[in-house]
């Protein structure tokens, strides 16, 4: 989900009590925005597996347009459409990442649902069994200096379980550093972090997108995790985040999945 300007650099890398760690881990590669009025749209798409090979077609042909045609009127700011990489019922089959404009965009999506609901025309619609729609925020962003060519993404869902000031504090002083290790160590391509904005009741309350360079990239990731966080655990501020991570939030099942296009 990638648009010009979209990873700008904007000064220094924010990091609630860790600048030193995150500046061994490269902080010219991200940004770290505390603008949390950005809205997005993150769209869960469900479909039977007879309708599966159909549904993807129908998707790249009429909805990935639909969204360039928005973007171009600037409607949106970014979006990102993802497959995912397995036939799994018990998870979504596509995921529409979409960030807008400001309010007017967010208002203008709204007023094209009564014709396209969730981005869909009625023959995509006659084949989706199920959609799942999370107004969200976009809050913390950033990628490295190369795109990816054949980027392969990790959508990991977290339940926060304090504040949600407390937890943007955690991301920047837990996640981000070991985020900005992965791109250092040329694993990690991008990452996107959104909060959901009505979190009561959902299934997610945040979503990391993991962009990693290739399959090797994916494949390297465990080991490049051990090494980084290795590292970080010489800081004794990060340990001790570390050490009560599972008071903060609880991990969900992540889902692996393709590019199907953006921008």
């Amino acid at each position: 989900m990638t648009d010009p300007g979209l990873f700008r650099l904007r000064g220094p890398c924010l990091a609630i009590g860790l600048l030193a760690a995150i500046a061994a881990a490269g902080c010219h590669a991200a940004e770290a925005s505390q603008d949390r009025t950005q809205p997005a749209l993150i769209v869960a798409y469900h479909t039977t597996p007879t309708h599966w090979l159909a549904f993807r077609k129908a998707l790249r042909s009429e909805e990935l347009p639909y969204l360039q045609a928005l973007q171009q009127q600037g409607v949106l700011r970014g979006y990102h459409l993802l497959f995912n990489r397995q036939l799994d019922s018990s998870g979504w089959n596509a995921m529409a990442i979409i960030t807008f404009n400001g309010a007017a965009g967010l208002a203008r999506w709204t007023r094209g649902a009564s014709t396209m609901p969730g981005g869909l025309t009625q023959d995509e619609l006659a084949l989706t069994s199920r959609i799942e729609s999370t107004p969200a925020r976009l809050v913390r962003r950033g990628m490295a200096r190369k795109a990816a060519a054949s980027p392969v993404t990790l959508a990991i869902p977290y339940r926060y379980k304090v504040s949600e000031d407390a937890y943007v504090k955690y991301l920047d002083g837990y996640t981000i550093p070991q985020l900005q290790g992965w791109i250092d160590a040329g694993v990690l391509a991008r990452y996107t972090i959104f909060l959901a904005q009505y979190p009561a009741g959902r299934p997610w309350s945040a979503m990391l997108v993991l962009d990693y360079r290739s399959d090797a990239a994916l494949a390297a990731r465990d080991g490049v995790k051990a090494r980084v966080r290795a590292r970080l655990a010489g800081n004794p501020a990060w340990k001790a985040i570390s050490d009560d991570k599972k008071s903060v939030r609880d991990e969900l099942a992540p889902t692996l999945a393709d590019d199907a296009g953006g921008r």
